[in-house]
């Protein structure tokens, strides 16, 4: 062992001791406020987008379905450690991503290589960690599931110093390899594509515990597409192409109108189904939008339909997010990137352009060209949605509850042995 190791492992040796001389689980009685209790499975996750918290939804009721004697919950980590902390991370990264996308992607870009033993890496992972070791008490849970990269830290951190005996699970949300998912702590990861499980292979991880899984999503997706024209007719629309745009909460306001400039450039004949999504300013835009548009238009707020909506498009307009990437593979539906969020999405829409699921364009007149010469081009349609299928793993929250259930059963046998 090297001086620099030896000092490594005495300082977190060091700060275990810190730890367990602060929290005194023992005298632990009653869980804090928020806490869901003793359970079987937790999963952690985070409120920064849709992705985060939609894969841990999906894994619960995956979970649930699979190993329903199994007490299965999830907790916002950010929310329970540090409420305040989580108010600011939350506005800090709405305002970054709306306006200062460029500080987004230098945060994200120099970390993206970090040392796991570097004083920044230690101190991203100890973001909470006294507080969520302290709720737990004496019983800790069997597994735990992170859909977040700090949660992933904080609860590897406790298994390397030895404070938390459990099975750690870690599911990427996105396709990129970071390294602030990356830790030694983790018993096994799910990632969405073979490209990143080679990529972590070359970093050190050991293979045999990456599942190419497929980030977790809505089991409506493991359905068959519905019927094109039945879903269109539903929407009030002819069955001609259809483009449907989805992502533009995240935008500023006048980049959001300025997709939906572009979407009336489009030469017809041709239907647009436009997803306002939680923000009400850009649903009404949409309506405002819809009621002028050359082409007939739909204007839809939040909706809880996506598996029907992509049955009913033709191309997808999107910013190259995890999960709404992931569910337009798992249709098969090709995609056009615009205005992705810098940093993990540069990789999403990277990742897919590289197998031919995706054009990623940046101005609204490359916008205009791609979607134009994929309505008047059904053969290249088609190729690209070949692509995309070809990369759909719609049983991604399965596979994970299926790992669940081997872990619990053999943590029950040893524990009557």
């Amino acid at each position: 062992m090297s001086e620099r190791q030896g000092a490594s492992r005495r300082r977190r040796a060091g700060e275990a001791a810190k730890v367990k001389a602060r929290v005194n689980v023992k005298a632990k009685r009653e869980y804090p406020e928020g806490w869901p209790g003793s359970v079987d499975v937790l999963i952690l996750t985070a409120k920064y987008g849709d992705g985060h918290l939609s894969a841990a939804k999906a894994i619960q009721a995956a979970v649930n379905r699979l190993v329903p004697d199994a007490t299965v919950e999830l907790l916002d980590y950010y929310g329970f450690v540090n409420p305040r902390l989580d108010r600011a991370i939350r506005w800090s990264y709405l305002m970054s991503v709306r306006n200062a996308p460029w500080a987004y992607r230098w945060f994200y870009q120099s970390t993206q290589h970090i040392d796991p033993n570097s004083s920044t890496q230690s101190m991203l992972n100890r973001i909470g960690l006294r507080e969520f070791y302290r709720a737990m008490g004496p019983n800790p849970p069997r597994i735990i599931i992170s859909t977040y990269p700090t949660a992933a830290g904080v609860v590897a951190t406790l298994k390397e110093r030895r404070l938390l005996d459990v099975e750690n699970f870690v599911v990427m949300t996105d396709y990129a390899v970071h390294s602030q998912w990356l830790h030694r702590g983790v018993d096994r990861y799910f990632v969405g594509a073979e490209d990143m499980r080679v990529s972590m292979a070359s970093r050190g991880f050991d293979p045999e515990r990456i599942d190419v899984s497929g980030i977790p999503v809505d089991p409506r997706f493991r359905e068959p597409r519905s019927d094109r024209a039945r879903q269109l007719a539903a929407l009030g629309l002819a069955d001609q192409p259809t483009v449907l745009y989805m992502g533009g909460s995240y935008l500023a306001m006048t980049q959001f109108r300025e997709v939906l400039g572009s979407l009336a450039e489009l030469p017809g004949p041709v239907n647009l189904v436009v997803v306002g999504g939680r923000a009400a300013s850009r649903t009404e835009e949409a309506r405002r939008f819809a009621a002028q548009s050359p082409h007939p238009a739909v204007a839809l707020g939040y909706v809880t339909n996506v598996p029907d909506l992509m049955s009913a498009a033709d191309v997808l307009v999107t910013k190259a997010g995890g999960l709404t990437t992931t569910e337009a593979l798992c249709r098969g539906l090709p995609m056009v990137v615009y205005r992705q969020i810098p940093g993990q999405e540069d990789s999403n829409a990277a990742f897919l352009a590289r197998h031919g699921a995706a054009v990623v364009t940046r101005t609204p007149a490359q916008l205009v060209e791609a979607l134009s010469h994929l309505l008047a081009n059904p053969a290249e349609r088609e190729r690209r949605a070949a692509a995309a299928a070809s990369l759909g793993l719609p049983d991604g929250a399965s596979r994970v509850a299926e790992r669940v259930r081997d872990v619990l059963e053999r943590r029950r046998v040893h524990a009557g042995a």
